[in-house]
């Protein structure tokens, strides 16, 4: 075994070796799975896969990609089906039968899961491309939602929610008031430090030296 990844009931196990090596080792930890606490690795959701072909781990793709300068690195992604899932989630918020609020109300609904959305996926590689391609997509759905809602207005009488944003004067959004919309490529896209990372007190073992006076600073740090 190289490397374990572990968040909470899910869990990753990277194997240096072939991949007889690799069933040798899922074998092991289904056994000693079994033996110590009676649970079952699940076939479903188990797989034996080359890290250059990637595997999908907490909603992220991770592979190991070729750079002509550096060779093979490890690159985590968006996947593909998270971002159609996003899409299609946009799409039933800005259908006909949703357009009894305001303008505003409406980018409220959207600005809630687009920043949350934005914010998880900024440390992925590449994620300023697929976050202007849904901020196109979101501009586009919501001048769609305006015509559905205001049926015999004229297209320049719907523009007028059409203006420069409060943060960025040269970017005309969608706007009603304080309101407007969010913008995911103005996310800050940046590597993910593992400096930030604290070891959480059940992490602790017990037999560490000064242990139990360490788990209390760091809880007392993070309320």
């Amino acid at each position: 075994m190289f490397f374990p990844i572990r968040y909470a009931d899910d869990f990753v196990v990277l194997v240096s070796g072939t991949e007889e090596d690799a069933i040798a080792e899922k074998e092991a930890l289904a056994n000693y799975l079994r033996q110590t606490t009676g649970l079952e690795l699940s076939p479903e959701k188990t797989k034996i896969t080359p890290v250059t072909e990637g595997f999908e781990f907490l909603g992220f793709h991770v592979a190991m990609r070729w750079d002509t300068r550096y060779g093979y690195f490890p690159r985590v992604e968006i996947p593909k089906a998270k971002a159609a899932d996003l899409r299609h989630k946009i799409k039933v918020l800005t259908k006909v039968n949703t357009n009894l609020v305001t303008l505003g109300q409406k980018l409220e609904e959207l600005n809630f899961i687009l920043r949350g959305w934005a914010g998880y996926y900024r440390h992925c590689a590449r994620a300023g491309k697929v976050f202007t391609a849904i901020d196109w997509f979101v501009t586009r759905r919501i001048w769609c939602w305006l015509r559905k809602k205001y049926r015999k207005a004229r297209a320049r009488d719907m523009m007028r929610f059409f203006g420069p944003s409060g943060r960025r004067p040269t970017r005309r959004l969608w706007r009603e008031g304080p309101r407007e919309q969010y913008v995911l490529a103005w996310t800050s896209i940046t590597r993910f430090l593992l400096g930030w990372m604290k070891p959480p007190p059940f992490a602790i073992s017990s037999g560490e030296p000064d242990a139990y006076r360490k788990a209390h600073v760091r809880f007392g740090e993070r309320r």
